[in-house]
């Protein structure tokens, strides 16, 4: 892990016009420099880097970031490498912190099993036949590490053998405790260890970084439980991680990424040549993943199993990612194939053909629907509103809208009113988030509006649950030496939530005492609004109580103005 002084260091030290400039031609224009935008082709610059905060923003495509987040688009690189490619052009020495001396005892443990696992796999020659079987080359078995997990307590053994210690390998995972396992004639053990693992084909699973945090096996038969996962421990979550996703990050930044079901369709793909492939690691598809495949791509395309039980699975994965703001694509399989076979089977090109004509969530929900019926129209319209209701993004949302009331010949306002998104009090809302976005744009731009907005309370005023962390942001980090919204901007880890504040970064700065009116101005409304609310549940002593907050309010409001005008 790079330190935090290096990190700010690099980033106080990196003048972001010299790093842009030299991948755009970059030209002053006011205040700013502008040039094409690197990110999408156009003809009139709307790219525009600002120096005194250290950010840029395309106000065509939406893009934006700092200077970190401009190496990692660019450079295609995760974040720790996008610092050291900037330490080293400033000649700044990359000093790291280790991880937490047990986490670091995990990662080595599971590391030098996995190194133990791969040495038994060509010693096994029912375990090499059945490799050979499922078609992968000795090349694919040497990138994902693949190994196998003897029969019997072997792993205990070992341990013995090399001093690993065996409350380590519990905390791992790799051995568990028994029951009455370990009897003898000495007397009773109330408890033994055994391997968690046995007879199996083994499939490390490694972090972001390549570190191997947990393991997956397969039985070389029918018998059950056919795969079994490593139990979560300190660094491994199973609902945090992804199969292959540390192998495939290079690619799914450039290609749409590829989501299949199980370990044998990711690798079975990747021994064809196709590298932007992920699976989820035998468990439902959860949030956590689809944030994960979000930080790098903004589409999906699911390619699960053929059959009915494949199409329910590809349906619930859909809703997951539109919630996480994903575009999917569901390329339908033949029945009874998985991508495993369909590839061994048809080849490369085939199945490319077939992930190149994925449908839309639209299009999947619509296939095989006989839509005749007027029940049946009615179910298919609830199932789309529903899906429809998951979209965040309002323009996204209004453009489906727009294609499902064609496809049904209804209202586009009854469907995006049943969508949630109503009508009346909709102008109103979205009056209301462009002030809050224009208070907070301001609240981050100095450390002296970002101390008026903490003291005043402006993240507790703001509806717009979004906006909210950013506004917390900016207050718990206020103090900080060289506060500014560039700042700011390289605290926050969204993707959509950095475009909108980098572009935040280029609006004009108002005075403290206007910045402080403006708040104060806001809280008098945010105040009439409870006070509303208040008066139509019939209560009367928090009518009273906020009548008199925002009377004393507004007072304060109009004597600070009179005096900044008298001055």
């Amino acid at each position: 892990m790079i330190k935090q002084e290096v990190i700010e260091q690099v980033r106080t030290q990196t003048d972001i016009v010299q790093l842009v400039g030299d991948y755009v031609p970059l030209k002053k224009a006011g205040r700013y420099y502008k040039g094409l935008c690197p990110f999408h082709s156009e003809r009139t610059p709307s790219f525009h880097v600002n120096q005194e905060r250290q950010t840029y923003h395309c106000f065509g495509c939406g893009t934006g970031g700092t200077a970190i987040n401009f190496v990692m688009v660019t450079e295609k690189l995760e974040f720790p490498e996008a610092v050291r490619f900037l330490a080293k052009r400033l000649g700044i020495t990359v000093e790291t912190e280790q991880a937490s001396g047990r986490n670091q005892a995990l990662y080595s443990i599971c590391d030098q099993v996995c190194q133990f696992f791969e040495q038994q796999l060509p010693k096994t020659p029912a375990a090499v036949a059945y490799v050979e079987k499922r078609g992968l080359s000795a090349e694919t078995v040497l990138r994902f590490r693949l190994g196998f997990a003897p029969a019997g307590n072997i792993l205990r053994g070992q341990a013995k053998r090399r001093g690993w210690s065996e409350d380590l390998l519990v905390e791992a995972g790799l051995l568990r405790a028994v029951e009455g396992y370990g009897m003898g004639g000495g007397g009773q053990r109330p408890e033994g260890l055994v391997d968690w693992f046995h007879g199996r084909l083994m499939f490390p699973i490694f972090s972001l970084s390549g570190k191997v945090i947990a393991f997956g096996g397969r039985v070389l038969d029918d018998s059950e439980p056919k795969y079994l996962n490593s139990p979560e421990t300190a660094v491994f979550r199973k609902g945090d991680s992804l199969y292959g996703v540390f192998q495939a990050k290079g690619y799914i930044r450039e290609q749409i990424p590829i989501l299949v079901e199980g370990n044998f369709d990711m690798l079975s793909l990747v021994n064809a040549g196709i590298n932007n492939v992920v699976a989820p690691l035998g468990t439902a598809f959860t949030a956590s993943q689809a944030q994960l495949l979000r930080r790098y791509n903004a589409r999906i395309t699911v390619c699960f199993d053929g059959d009915s039980a494949g199409r329910k699975a590809a349906r619930r994965v859909t809703e997951v990612l539109l919630a996480a703001g994903i575009e999917p694509q569901v390329a339908l399989l033949p029945d009874a194939t998985d991508p495993d076979s369909y590839v061994r089977q048809s080849g490369k090109e085939k199945l490319l053909e077939l992930l190149a004509g994925g449908q839309d969530w639209v299009e999947f929900v619509l296939a095989g629907r006989d839509l005749s019926r007027v029940a049946e129209q009615r179910a298919v319209l609830g199932e789309l509103v529903g899906l429809l209701r998951l979209i965040g993004d309002d323009t996204t949302r209004e453009l489906y809208a727009n294609r499902i009331a064609d496809r049904f010949r209804v209202s586009k306002t009854v469907l995006l009113r049943s969508a949630g998104q109503q009508k009346s009090g909709a102008t109103r809302a979205g009056a209301i988030r462009g002030v809050e976005e224009k208070l907070l744009g301001s609240a981050i731009q100095t450390q002296e509006l970002a101390r008026i907005a903490r003291d005043l309370g402006l993240a507790d005023l703001l509806q717009d649950e979004k906006l909210r962390p950013i506004a917390r942001l900016a207050a718990d980090h206020c103090e900080d030496s060289g506060f500014n919204a560039g700042l700011v901007l390289g605290l926050i880890g969204d993707d959509d939530m950095r475009r909108l504040v980098s572009a935040w970064t280029f609006d004009d700065v108002p005075t403290p005492g206007e910045f402080q009116e403006r708040v104060r101005r806001f809280r008098a409304d945010w105040l009439h609004r409870r006070l509303k609310e208040a008066d139509a549940r019939g209560d009367d002593a928090a009518v009273e109580d906020l009548q008199k907050e925002r009377s004393k309010l507004l007072q304060e409001v109009a004597k600070e103005r009179s005096t900044r005008h008298e001055e």
